[in-house]
């Protein structure tokens, strides 16, 4: 009959070898202490940090919404107007109020005794921005 190891000797019986220096950790009472590291600080200034970024990304991307439905619907009522000329892009136009449509002149609003709407841009893309 084979001898038992003490439970201090770290032995495989399978293998038949010794297997203590595999060990991540001590395996005599003599070894080093192991000190599990205090993550929750580390871990609440990732979540701080991280939502911070989030809430600011968050953010932008409603300010992005916001100026694309604004754009959108100033493009499209803009294109709704009443019109006889083709705009040019880069040339700033004026929005007035009709009678029965808004209409879109080159007059400035200084010239003219009309209920002006706003000033729009015609850019590269085709949409109209409001100067």
């Amino acid at each position: 009959m084979k001898e038992k190891k003490p439970d201090a000797v770290v032995w495989d019986e399978t293998e038949q070898s010794y297997f203590a220096k595999l060990l991540p950790y001590a395996s005599s009472l003599s070894g080093p202490i192991i000190d599990v590291p205090n993550v929750d600080a580390f871990k609440k200034k990732g979540v701080d940090k991280v939502s911070k970024q989030f809430q600011a990304e968050l953010q932008d991307l409603q300010n992005q919404i916001k100026s694309f439905v604004t754009l959108a619907s100033e493009t499209q009522k803009v294109y709704q107007a009443h019109f006889k000329f083709e705009p040019i892009v880069g040339e700033v136009y004026h929005l007035y109020e009709g009678k029965e449509q808004d209409f879109l002149s080159l007059v400035e609003p200084s010239e003219w005794n009309k209920e002006h709407l706003g000033s729009f841009r015609l850019n590269s893309d085709y949409k109209w921005e409001r100067q």
